[in-house]
């Protein structure tokens, strides 16, 4: 028997549960400079909450000739400070070309907040508070994607997001572009530039967790809401929660240097039970190369590099293939692809759709 408080959300999807779950709360989304090794966060991970850091772009590729790479290789959150490691570790300069969102996992227990609501179910602990501000889901839906599809408006104008998916194509890679505010599908591979735009993948369901600012009220008028002693509203059950029920990706680290060509993949499969479907964040963990070779002076071979995308198949994931990186490999010099380690938490379809 399921039991709790259900509501509708504004956007007319699935009836939402409040019940005694683990709920996520965004700490903020940042920029991390190459030459440093922390940040301060904009809010504090409470005390008693578990960090999960989603990094949405972990590496990055220096133009140069050859060219020069570096990635993130861990993540910690200690109260406002948001330390990180980076490869090569002499990297210095103000640059920063990586990418993080954090979260903040409520504990199962009572935090003893001043007045809210709290729900248990006996393994777990659920509690918003006029001192919390959960994660909400801005845009929820089931779409097809061909070429290109843009976040829409409404959900830029709440600020920095991390967008969830669910599909099942072994053939098209998707790739999150946070330049232009798009996912993209890519093919062409043989394309002098590595790939281009193109390509279709249908079905896909996608999340998108707003991480940049406070909820709105319900546009009925009606709802729960809870406000904190500023008048601040830090629950609003216009939108959908963020559950996270434990399941996530632990990615492996590689390297290959093989000059055959191709696409290089690693596939894995989550951790935890899944009711529904994994629905996974778009993030770039690694570098492709295209099929394109051109002979340079020494007698090396040179292919167009790639930030990786995302192929999925059934509940399995890999980087693959995705956006060209304006730069080249050496074949046999550089690696032609890599995947760094990584945890990415995975959010259930059976919680959304």
């Amino acid at each position: 028997m399921t039991y709790g408080i259900r509501f509708q959300p504004d956007d007319g999807g699935a009836t939402v549960t409040m019940d005694g779950g683990r709920y996520i709360s965004p700490l903020g989304s940042y920029d991390l400079p190459q030459g440093s090794r922390s940040v301060t966060m904009s809010r504090s991970m409470p005390s008693g909450f578990t960090q999960l850091c989603i990094p949405t772009s972990m590496v990055h590729v220096y133009p140069s000739d050859p060219p020069s790479m570096a990635y993130i290789t861990s993540l910690s959150v200690s109260g406002s400070t948001l330390s990180y490691g980076v490869y090569p570790t002499d990297m210095s300069g103000t640059y920063a070309p990586f990418h993080t969102a954090v979260f903040a996992v409520s504990p199962a227990e009572d935090q003893g907040s001043g007045y809210g609501i709290r729900i248990n179910n006996g393994s777990n602990f659920m509690e918003v508070s006029d001192t919390s501000s959960l994660g909400f889901v801005s845009y929820r839906g089931t779409i097809d994607i061909s070429g290109s599809w843009s976040i829409p408006s409404d959900v830029l104008a709440l600020g920095d997001y991390v967008v969830f998916a669910n599909w099942n194509d072994t053939s098209t890679p998707l790739y999150m572009n946070r330049s232009n505010n798009s996912i993209q599908c890519y093919s062409g591979f043989s394309n002098a530039n590595g790939s281009v735009v193109g390509g279709s993948v249908s079905g896909v369901r996608v999340v998108i967790v707003s991480c940049g600012s406070a909820p709105a009220l319900p546009s009925s008028g009606y709802g729960i809401v809870i406000r904190n002693s500023a008048g601040q509203v830090t629950f609003s059950s216009r939108y959908p929660l963020v559950k996270w029920n434990g399941q996530g990706y632990n990615f492996s680290s590689w390297t290959n240097y093989d000059t055959g060509g191709g696409e290089k993949l690693s596939w894995t499969s989550p951790t935890g039970t899944i009711s529904g479907a994994p629905l996974v964040p778009l993030a770039s963990i690694g570098l492709q190369s295209g099929d394109y070779t051109q002979s340079i002076s020494g007698g090396w071979t040179a292919r167009p590099f790639l930030y990786a995308g995302m192929k999925m198949d059934g509940t399995r994931v890999t980087s693959a293939r995705g956006a060209p990186g304006n730069a080249r490999f050496y074949s046999g010099q550089s690696p032609t692809a890599a995947q760094f380690a990584v945890f990415l938490p995975c959010l259930d379809t059976a919680d959304y759709f």
